[in-house]
């Protein structure tokens, strides 16, 4: 079975940046590496069903519409770790957001209880979860300068990212997650810091 290595955390952190430099580097020490995005994947395990439950989430924010949403993605976690996850041949799993990015995206329900409930439901606990994060104004600045600027369906104002960002940083420490600051530290240096940890660990399975 791949090791699955999972990476999450707020809008603008450099998340997407790092999991490349990690790819590439594993790469150049031969393992065979598959890098994915639950994005993409929940798209295709659940599609209309998730984008009518945001446009639901739109118009009638609340406990309700949230919980719909947080069924609807450990559902849709199941499928793909049974379809993608599951019969990938490579030696690493690159997997950008997974169950922790319910600590970013999830406002309105108690958010400890339903990344539970998806370990409850048997989705998959990565072998190495990486809670990339740094301060909220330099994420958020970050992001703006994106091209694709903030692109997020539930935060729009900086205080709703601050408090995301408190959120998920709180929930790392609660359940483990391996953090990482991207606020005083290279790209680089940090994908050195992963890459030694993902050789730790396949070493030792």
């Amino acid at each position: 079975m791949s090791a699955l290595i999972t990476f999450d955390g707020p809008k603008g952190v450099g998340k997407t940046t790092l999991i490349r430099l990690v790819n590439e580097r594993l790469l150049q020490l031969g393992y065979v590496v598959e890098s994915l995005a639950e994005k993409e994947l929940m798209a295709d395990a659940m599609g209309a069903l998730v984008n009518q439950a945001y446009l639901d989430l739109k118009t009638r924010p609340g406990r309700a519409s949230e919980e719909s949403i947080a069924v609807l993605h450990r559902q849709g976690r199941l499928q793909i770790q049974e379809t993608c996850l599951g019969s990938s041949m490579a030696d690493v799993l690159l997997l950008d957001r997974w169950y922790p990015s319910d600590a970013v995206f999830r406002r309105h329900i108690d958010v400890a209880s339903t990344i539970q409930a998806n370990l409850d439901a048997g989705v998959r606990a990565p072998n190495l979860a990486f809670a990339v994060t740094c301060r909220a104004d330099v994420s958020w600045e970050r992001a703006l300068q994106r091209k694709r600027r903030l692109d997020s369906k539930v935060i729009e104002t900086f205080d709703e990212h601050a408090e995301s960002t408190a959120r998920f940083e709180s929930l790392a420490q609660h359940f483990g997650w391996y953090l990482l600051r991207t606020e005083h530290a290279t790209p680089e240096a940090l994908c050195g810091e992963v890459v030694a940890l993902i050789e730790r660990t396949t070493t030792l399975r």
